[in-house]
């Protein structure tokens, strides 16, 4: 494939994130191999004058770090990005299905209101001020403020 001369704007994010990887992967490579070059020779002094397994500290924390660096590696490109995306998507699916079904938010919000809502703009929606009734069920508050009125002009 030969490199184009006006490559689009996706060609070019694609090729970023292309390049990234291969990045990291160096970066991984690099990582390991001086993590097993400096654990031989370590071992390799240890061997000459035996006494205290020195080394151990060195190839324990060290392994911590290259333990790390191969999970961060898996969850960005690896098995563990395409589980993370497939949740995701699956975690959206379930969000939208909520969204459509309407009925949690039919009743936070006045029905003729979210008929001609945008979906983005929920928060133009004027709220409904309702309250939980003693008797467990949900009061308007401006229907309460009315009764309230009606009853304090009566005495």
């Amino acid at each position: 494939m030969e490199k184009r001369k006006n490559p689009t704007q996706l060609e070019i994010e694609i090729r970023r994130r292309v390049e990234a990887k291969y990045d990291e992967r160096n970066a991984l490579l690099i990582h390991l191999l001086s993590y097993a070059g400096v654990n031989i020779l370590v071992w390799a002094i240890w061997l000459a004058s035996p006494g205290f397994p020195w080394p151990l500290f060195v190839t324990f924390f060290w392994g911590v770090g290259m333990a790390g660096h191969l999970l961060d590696y898996y969850q960005k490109h690896g098995g563990g990005a395409q589980k993370r995306e497939e949740r995701i998507q699956e975690e959206v699916r379930r969000q939208l299905e909520r969204f459509e079904e309407g009925e949690r938010l039919r009743s936070v919000y006045n029905e003729d209101e979210l008929e001609e809502a945008n979906v983005y703009d929920l928060d133009a929606v004027e709220l409904r001020h309702v309250r939980l009734s003693d008797d467990g069920e949900l009061e308007d508050f401006a229907r309460m403020d009315r009764e309230r009125l009606r009853e304090e002009e009566r005495s």
